[in-house]
């Protein structure tokens, strides 16, 4: 029971020793990295949804285009050089892919 014990608060400590390593590769995240992983988390989402990151925003639409498969890419206007294209599914409007154009530079979501 004893070494259970110490083997358990070790286990404890070296959790509590790695936190601040684990916290700072997080912190590490570039806005470009950032940009592509809010994207990324889109999938499976309704194009409506208005917690879809990006902007789905008709303001912000450049173009719509029917894809060989039956699904609509609609590309959007991002910060300068960047586009963002969403391909959905027409019927379920549930955004099914996504890819960006431009700058890494540009295509950025800082990272809060």
């Amino acid at each position: 029971m004893k070494k259970m014990m110490q083997s358990i608060g070790s286990m404890v400590l070296a959790g509590f020793l790695m936190l601040p390593s684990l916290l700072s590769c997080v912190a590490s995240v570039t806005p470009h990295e950032n940009f592509k992983s809010l994207m990324s988390h889109n999938v499976g989402s309704a194009l409506d949804n208005p917690n879809v990151v990006g902007s789905t925003n008709p303001a912000y639409l450049m173009e719509s285009k029917l894809l060989p498969n039956g699904n609509i890419e609609n590309k959007y206007r991002g910060r300068d050089t960047c586009r963002i294209f969403f391909e959905f599914n027409p019927k379920t409007r549930i955004i099914v892919g996504w890819r960006y154009e431009g700058s890494d530079r540009d295509c950025v979501i800082s990272p809060v």
